[in-house]
């Protein structure tokens, strides 16, 4: 993909440092529509889009199976067990049948191959034991080059060894096959900025280095991906150079651009729709996979403040951000029963004041958003009435 199609990114890095103690399980997610959609990613849109349907998502009749919702656990709570497991469980009693759990190998093994880091792998052994007590399967999506295994030093370089990563995934199922559900290979590899180059070639060896080493201790699903958007051309070449094989399933980040826009606004050819999910569908279905389902490990509006009004991180209100959850669960739910589970992208509000920071179910005290209520109602199959007044 061309760098120049995206806005930079700053990213705060996790490392083997002390500066690591204060984020997550190794990594920090940027902002997703910090991404400014060109047009086109790496490749082209390959299949039309879904024709615009005029019901409101929330009259469609339901048809899908009963999907099941998770969320994406925050890095500030993460780097302290007791305060993600505090968040855990107040989503777990909302209805969150699933957590995502991103892992830096980086900080995995900050010195080279070998045993995980002690203080990083009892993190995530408290965080994975706290999803299983509150009844969550988990997605475990393992990422970062660490520098020894990296050609350029950057954790968003693809290893320059794929084996290096599949042995690191393979110890990482060896010792976590109990407590992981399914495992996410990267984190958006079609985005330049997260995985150098954005070749699907590139990806597809990786992929189908890790999904035998997976195999060997686990047998819970392996994904694809996730795609930074409905990315079907970037599927497309995944499967030409052979990803076809070292998948169960492909993970999708389908954030809808400009970021203020409805979940159900017609894509007309644009990856970056939720309405654009059918093009994916129709490559998997093509080669052969029709058995396969599409899992959403990213999905979600903001209600920060208004960044500079850029159309690619305007925020919502609290209140439409909670529709629009509804929104969303209802049409993957009625249109697309090969969909399932949806995360939303993230449990917890964020510490500053921002835009990235405003995409949380709860607030950072752990008190529930105006979209906590609507997530209980999506579980519960039932209309979201938002409370005189506001919140």
């Amino acid at each position: 993909m061309s760098t120049n199609l995206w806005r930079a990114v700053t990213v705060i890095l996790a490392a083997a440092t002390a500066v690591a103690a204060a984020w997550m399980l190794g990594s920090t997610r940027p902002t997703p529509t910090e991404a400014l959609p060109g047009p086109v990613l790496a490749t082209s849109p390959a299949h039309p889009s879904e024709p615009a349907d005029d019901r409101p998502a929330d009259d469609v009749p339901l048809q899908g199976e009963d999907t099941q919702l998770g969320f994406q656990l925050s890095a500030h709570h993460a780097a302290r067990a007791h305060r993600a497991v505090a968040a855990m469980e107040r989503l777990a009693d909302g209805g969150a049948g699933w957590v995502r759990v991103d892992v830096g190998w980086q900080t995995l093994q900050p010195n080279g191959p070998g045993a995980f880091d002690d203080w990083y792998a009892t993190l995530i052994d408290d965080v994975l034991a706290g999803a299983r007590a509150n009844g969550l399967k988990v997605i475990l999506d393992l990422w970062l080059t660490p520098p020894w295994a990296s050609p350029n030093g950057s954790p968003y370089a693809p290893p320059t060894d794929n084996a290096d990563y599949a042995k690191a995934i393979g110890r990482a199922a060896a010792r976590w096959a109990d407590d992981v559900d399914a495992w996410e290979i990267w984190n958006e590899p079609n985005f330049d900025t997260f995985f150098e180059g954005a070749d699907p070639t590139v990806y597809s060896r990786l992929l189908c280095a890790a999904y035998p080493a997976v195999k060997e201790h686990d047998d819970s699903p392996v994904l694809f991906g996730g795609l930074m958007y409905n990315d079907d051309g970037w599927l497309e070449d995944a499967y030409r150079a052979g990803a076809g094989d070292c998948f169960d399933g492909v993970a999708t980040h389908p954030y809808v651009g400009p970021s203020d826009a409805a979940p159900d606004t017609p894509a007309v050819g644009e990856v970056w729709r939720l309405t654009h999910t059918p093009a994916m569908r129709a490559v998997m279905d093509e080669w052969g996979d029709e058995g396969k389902r599409i899992w959403i490990t990213e999905l979600g509006w903001s209600s920060g403040p208004d960044s500079e009004g850029n159309e690619w991180d305007r925020p919502v209100t609290r209140q439409t951000q909670a529709r629009f959850l509804r929104q969303a669960v209802h049409l993957i739910r009625s249109r697309y029963p090969y969909v399932g589970p949806i995360i939303w992208y993230r449990d917890v509000d964020g510490p500053t004041d921002s835009y990235k920071d405003g995409f949380g179910l709860l607030r950072p005290d752990l008190g529930p958003k105006p979209a906590m209520r609507a997530f209980e109602a999506a579980v519960q199959r039932q209309p979201y009435r938002p409370r005189t007044g506001g919140d």
